[in-house]
C-alpha cells in the first residue's frame, strides 16, 4: 500500500504550483520564480524608502503587516494598488504589477509604491490628478517623455483637454477612456510644473490645502503655496510653459512644506480606493503606458496577517527571470532579509 505523503509536502507542492514567494519587512512578493520575487522585494523596499524621503522628507515606519505584491510577467505594463481607508487609518493595501522585467523594476513598481507614500501622508483618497501625476513623476525618463508628448497633443486637439478647474474637482477617473488619458497626461504635466517651481513636500502641502472644504479650496491653496491668484491663472501659466518648450516662468513658490497639514477621512465609513481606471484609453501612436489597469483581489485588513498569498496566473517555470542587465537604477546594495 502506498504511503500518503506528509501534509507539509503536499502544501509545499501546492505553493510551488502558484509561483515563488519572498517576504521583506513590508512586502510579501509572489512572482514566477524566487530569484525575481527576491529582486522585486528588494526594489520595492528601496523605492518605499527613496520615495518617502523625496515626498515626505523622511522614511515611513514599517507597516503593521506586509503588503501582498503579486507580479505577473507580460508584454504590456500596468499595475493596481488597492487601499482601505477608515477614519484616517489605512486598513489594507494590496498591489499587483504586470509587465516585462525591466519595465516592472524601472517604472511600474516605483509608480505603485508612490501611491502608498501619498496614502500614508493623506490617510484618505487623494485627488486622482495629483495621485496619478505624482506616481508618473516617479517613473523613469522613458515613460515621462511619452506623457510630455501626449499632453501637448491633447492641448492641440479641440475638446480633448480637461480644464484644470474640472480636473482638480474629479474624485474618480472619467468614464470616457479618452479623458482617462487626459487625466494621466495633464495630471503628470501639472504636477511636474508645480514641483519644478517648488519641491515635492510643498506640492503635497498645496494638495492638502486644496482638498479642504470638500475639494474646493484650490484658489486659496495656490495663493498660499505658489502665489497664483486662481486655478485659471495657473492654467494660463502652465499652458504658456508648454508652448514655450518647457521654460519655467519666474513665478516663485512658497517655501512652506507639508508641516502638520494632513487630511483625514471626514467620516468613519470605510473607503476602498483602487488605482485602476475603468477602461483602456484609445490612443494614437506612440501609445503611452497607463498604470492601474489590473484588477486587485480583495484586500485583507491591515492589522491581520493574510490567510493566503495572492494566486499567480503563471504556470511554474513559465518564465525564469534573471536579474535584467538593461536596468540601471543605481540602487544600493541590499542585505538579505531573514525569512
Amino acid at each position: 500500500m502506498a504511503l500518503r505523503p506528509p501534509i507539509a509536502v503536499v502544501l509545499v507542492g501546492a505553493m510551488a504550483s502558484l509561483g515563488a514567494s519572498y517576504q521583506t519587512r513590508n512586502f510579501i512578493v509572489e512572482a514566477p520564480d524566487r530569484a525575481f520575487a527576491e529582486q522585486v522585494g528588494k526594489y520595492a523596499e528601496y523605492y518605499r524608502e527613496q520615495k518617502a524621503i523625496e515626498w515626505l522628507g523622511s522614511k515611513m515606519p514599517d507597516w503593521g503587516r506586509p503588503c501582498p505584491l503579486r507580479v505577473t510577467i507580460a508584454g504590456s505594463s500596468g499595475g493596481a494598488t488597492e487601499f482601505g481607508f477608515d477614519h484616517g487609518s489605512i486598513l489594507s493595501i494590496t498591489m499587483h504589477i504586470e509587465g516585462s522585467p525591466d519595465r516592472l523594476l524601472a517604472s511600474v513598481l516605483p509608480h505603485e509604491v508612490t501611491h502608498t507614500v501619498l496614502a500614508y501622508y493623506f490617510r484618505t483618497p487623494v485627488p486622482r490628478w495629483a495621485d496619478e501625476g505624482s506616481a508618473v513623476l516617479s517613473e523613469d525618463d522613458r515613460e515621462r517623455a511619452v506623457h510630455e508628448q501626449t499632453v501637448r497633443q491633447i492641448l492641440q486637439a479641440p475638446g480633448r483637454a480637461i480644464p484644470l478647474r474640472r480636473l482638480f474637482s474629479l474624485k474618480d477617473y472619467p468614464r470616457d477612456p479618452n479623458y482617462v488619458m487626459a487625466l494621466y497626461a495633464q495630471g503628470y504635466s501639472v504636477t511636474n510644473f508645480l514641483v519644478s517651481q517648488s519641491s515635492k513636500p510643498v506640492f503635497l502641502a498645496f494638495v492638502a490645502q486644496g482638498m479642504q472644504n470638500n475639494g474646493t479650496n484650490w484658489d486659496a491653496a495656490l495663493q498660499t503655496h505658489y502665489r497664483y491668484r486662481s486655478v485659471e491663472e495657473l492654467e494660463g501659466a502652465w499652458v504658456q510653459y508648454l508652448r514655450s518648450g518647457g521654460q519655467q516662468p519666474t513665478q516663485l513658490a512658497s517655501s512652506r512644506g507639508p508641516g502638520n497639514q494632513r487630511i483625514t477621512a471626514p467620516t468613519a465609513r470605510v473607503v476602498l480606493r483602487q488605482t485602476a481606471p475603468p477602461a483602456q484609453p484609445i490612443l494614437e501612436a506612440p501609445q503611452p503606458v497607463y498604470r492601474g489597469q489590473i484588477p486587485d483581489e480583495p484586500a485583507p485588513r491591515w492589522d491581520q496577517r493574510p490567510l493566503r498569498l495572492p494566486q499567480s496566473d503563471l504556470r511554474p517555470g513559465y518564465y525564469h527571470v534573471p536579474p535584467p542587465p538593461s536596468v540601471h537604477l543605481e540602487a544600493p546594495e541590499f542585505e538579505r532579509v531573514p525569512q
